[in-house]
This record gives structure tokens, sequence and C-alpha cells, in this order.
């Protein structure tokens, strides 16, 4: 922590209980006015309506299964920010820093998302939770994610944001994010309630939305300094207020929640099988055939790996990387976090990747 932050004072706002809509056009309502200096920084909580986000850059046919959507009345809306779809529903809890960027510490974007995430999973950790940061913008407790984040950057002006995972559906969390279980195996989908964890798993008593929120204030004060107060009667101030309107004008029409539409069959669902020596790997990658990226990937298969979290790395150094930097990305995992794969090499997870990759050129079983 800097010591020229430990003046900045912050408003700690709870903007409640709303729709997709609102705290999308909230976002960019708040960007606005702290980006005109008629806002400070802000801590913004925030909690949707059931809901799914998807990142900026993403396609909603290709990320969603919008008629399961429909049928459920769970709202699709686009963030501001990159990254991956996240299903949101009154559970849960959002937090965002919005701010310029002078108010916190100097670096880059992947500077900025470790320092915010540390602050965040120091104050999960006053939860009693083993929180902390994994490269390049989760929290994680014990080797499982409990916070995904994302930011933004327009000149000066800074938003980032990110999730506490209270509870967790996972069959319908995977229904919405159009993930075909019945192309999963047992081992595949019990592989990802081991990627994956809640404060109801991991504590006896599940504390209250206020309990979470002062946590997280905790941590961000200890992290970065300064005063961090919840202004009285105020959960949306009038410089903000009066750029709602036009910012719902824009996440309501079509071409936003169209911006990055794509056909559904450029970024298919494949999973390959390797049998080696050391064991049986099986990888599921949903591919970008536009980008020629890995959008995500999974592991599963009866193979040892040591350390116990070390796969779990290895996906989010794969996420959304592409094709022509498999070969790099796996090497320096499997040399600079010392595993040991008892007899799988770098090799064998590159080769069952581009397995998997080659299927999605083929026709869709």
């Amino acid at each position: 922590m800097s010591d020229r932050h430990i003046g900045v004072s912050w408003s700690v706002l709870d903007t409640g209980l709303r729709d997709a809509d609102h705290n999308m056009a909230l976002d960019r309502a708040f960007l606005d006015a702290v980006a005109a200096g008629d806002w400070g920084p802000t801590l913004r909580f925030l909690r949707f309506q059931d809901s799914a986000l998807l990142g900026h850059h993403q396609s909603p046919r290709q990320e969603l299964d919008l008629d399961y959507c429909a049928s459920e009345g769970i709202q699709v809306q686009r963030r501001l920010t990159g990254g991956g779809a996240i299903v949101f529903d009154p559970s849960q809890i959002g937090w965002e820093l919005i701010c310029l960027r002078c108010h916190l510490p100097r670096g880059d974007m992947t500077t900025l998302s470790r320092e915010i995430c540390e602050a965040a999973a120091a104050g999960l950790r006053h939860l009693g939770v083993h929180a902390v940061y994994r490269p390049r913008n989760d929290i994680e407790v014990d080797g499982r994610k409990i916070s995904g984040t994302g930011g933004v950057l327009e000149g000066e002006a800074l938003l980032f944001q990110g999730t506490v995972l209270i509870d967790l559906d996972i069959p319908r969390m995977l229904r919405i994010l159009r993930v075909p279980v019945e192309k999963l195996d047992a081992h595949a989908i019990r592989s990802v309630a081991e990627r994956v964890t809640s404060l109801r798993a991991l504590l006896p008593e599940l504390p209250s939305m206020t309990a979470v929120q002062e946590a997280l204030v905790r941590g961000f004060r200890e992290h970065f300094g300064g005063q961090w107060e919840w202004p009285a009667a105020v959960t949306v101030p009038e410089s903000v207020t009066r750029r709602l309107p036009q910012a719902l004008a824009e996440v309501r029409d079509p071409d936003w929640l169209g911006l990055q539409d794509r056909p559904q069959e450029e970024q298919p669902l494949r999973q390959a099988v390797l049998r080696t020596s050391g064991g049986t790997l099986r990888a599921v990658v949903l591919w970008d055939e536009r980008g020629q990226r890995l959008k995500q990937v999974q592991f599963s298969g009866d193979i040892f790996v040591q350390p116990s979290r070390a796969l779990v790395d290895l996906e989010a150094r794969l996420r959304n990387s592409h094709i022509d930097e498999l070969d790099a990305l796996v090497s320096r995992w499997f040399t600079n976090d010392v595993v040991d794969a008892f007899g799988m090499q770098p090799e064998h997870f590159v080769a069952v990747l581009q397995q998997a990759v080659e299927d999605a050129h083929a026709p869709c079983l």
C-alpha cells in the first residue's frame, strides 16, 4: 500500500437488488460521473434478479442457452468489462470499485487486478475462509474459485468489479451457460464442483449480506488505506441518477446486446481423450473458431497431478489463449510451478488439447 493513498476518501454504497438492465446502466452512469469529476471514488455493492451477464466481447448465442433463459425468466445483459459470462441470482453479492486511476497504486491492469483481488481476498478472510488471489483475476479458497473479477479503464476512469459466490447451483449454471451436460461424463461433471465453491459450502453458518459487505470494506481499507464511509441516506447520488435514463436507453438498445453476436456454430464444445503411461487424460474445450482461441478448458481423468491445485492453475492460464500459445503456456506451467504429473509430460496436455481443437471442425455429435 502506498502512503499517497491514505488520504483518499471512498464512498461505500449499496444500490440494492435490481434487474440486470438497471445494474449495467448504473455501471455506465457511475463511470461517467467519476470520469467527469461529478462524483468521487466509490465501492458499490449490487445484487441482481436472475440474470446472465455476458463479458463485453462475448456473443449471446455462443455463450448462453437463450431459449432456456427466456423460459426461466433469466434476463440477459452485456457488461462493460471483459471476461466470461457469469450467472447471478438474488443470493449473490457483486462489488465494484469506480474511481480515477490516481486513486489506486500505479501499474498496468495486471498489477491493478492483483492489488484489488488481494484486497478483496483479505476481506473474505475476515469471514473465516482462506481466500487468496489467483492469477489472472480470480479469488480462490483451497484451489477453488469463489470470486471472478474484471475491469475496464476508460481514459483515467476505472471500473473494476467482482462477485462473491454465496451459494451455487451447478446444474442450473451449466444449463444457462450453454454447456451440454450430456457431453460431460461423471468425472467431468464432478470436476466443476472441484473448481468452484461458495460461502455456504465453506462455512458452518452462512454470514448475512451485511457481514459479507463489512468484511470486504475492511479488506479494502486495510489494503489501500484511506477513508471508507457509508454516506447517510445515499444509495445513488444525483450526479449518477441524472445520467441513468440515457444509460438505460443504451443498454436496452438491441444493438448493445448484439454487439458481438456470432453464430453458435463458430464456438463448439468438443472433447478428446488421450491414453498415456501416466493415465487417461480428458480435455473439454470451448473453442472459438473465428479467433482460434481456447475460450475455456477443463481437464479430468484417472491421472495424478501435484500440487493438487496445479490443473486449476493450468486451466486459468489457458483461458482465452490462442492455439499458437499452447506449447509455451503449458511448458511454463510445468516448469515454473514445479508440477509432478506422475509420468504425464507437457506434450501430453498439448496433444489432447490439439486433438480436441481438431475435433471442433468435425460435425457435432
